[in-house]
């Protein structure tokens, strides 16, 4: 088996090959250290540190930029496909601050960007199985979850209008428009309600317990969709496993 032939076991099918685990658990274990040192670097109790962590992102860096060449020279083929997977974009964004700041070029969102590295774990999954089983739901139910996101926004557009006629009469320079009070709906119906924004008038509180009860009740159903379709899923798996022994 030759050097290419291994890095692609390593990397989609680790434990078919003898290092293959070992190898896994160094880049999670890599990435866990750089997001750990993400959130201690912004410590202004531990400025001292601020140098070593500098120095421990560089190495991070280092070990991701080797990975992401490794795991594209292990494709034999169809190698700008294969850049284009979900899970090579995140390993691409979580490399560009890096090299972008080399230009000069140090754009506060891009730094914040790093966190993305994080949903690398899901590599971890079943060995990179998991965003599988999740593109599969997505697929199969989709005709499901785009009815309910049509509904929530057919909802939306339709009571913001009637509660902007009601409120912006009573306190105009809350409801100012109709954009401030779509808002307003988008943050009550996802029971967030940060309380810059409430109806004073009778109509307008009936409207948004209607949005409220409204919103409890269109997030449950695609979460109890979602939570069914995973454990169809995953016993389906389970019972192939039990008949391939």
């Amino acid at each position: 088996m030759d050097f290419r032939s291994n890095l692609y076991l390593i990397f989609e099918k680790p434990t078919k090959h003898r290092f293959g685990v070992f190898f896994q658990v160094l880049i999670y274990l890599n990435i866990l250290i750089s997001i750990t040192v993400m959130f201690l670097e912004t410590e202004k109790t531990l400025s001292e540190y601020f140098t070593l962590f500098e120095k421990i992102n560089m190495v991070n860096i280092f070990l991701f930029t080797i990975e992401y060449i490794l795991r594209l020279y292990s494709r034999k083929n169809k190698r700008v496909k294969y850049m284009f997977t979900p899970f090579m974009i995140i390993d691409l964004v979580v490399l560009l601050p890096f090299y972008l700041t080399i230009f000069n070029i140090d754009l506060g969102f891009l730094r914040g960007l790093r966190v993305i590295r994080i949903f690398k774990l899901f590599r971890l999954a079943k060995f990179n199985e998991f965003d599988k089983l999740i593109i599969d739901i997505f697929k199969e139910k989709k005709e499901e979850f785009l009815y309910i996101v049509i509904a929530i926004f057919v909802l939306l557009f339709t009571l913001t209008p009637l509660v902007y006629y009601v409120e912006s009469k009573a306190q105009p320079e809350v409801f100012t428009s109709m954009s401030t009070t779509l808002w307003w709906a988008v943050t009550t119906f996802t029971t967030v309600g940060y309380g810059d924004m409430y109806p004073i008038t009778t109509v307008g509180r009936i409207l948004t317990t209607f949005v409220s009860a409204l919103g409890i009740a269109f997030y449950a159903i695609p979460g109890s969709i979602f939570t069914s379709s995973l454990l169809d899923k995953i016993n389906e798996k389970r019972k192939n496993k039990e008949n391939e022994q």
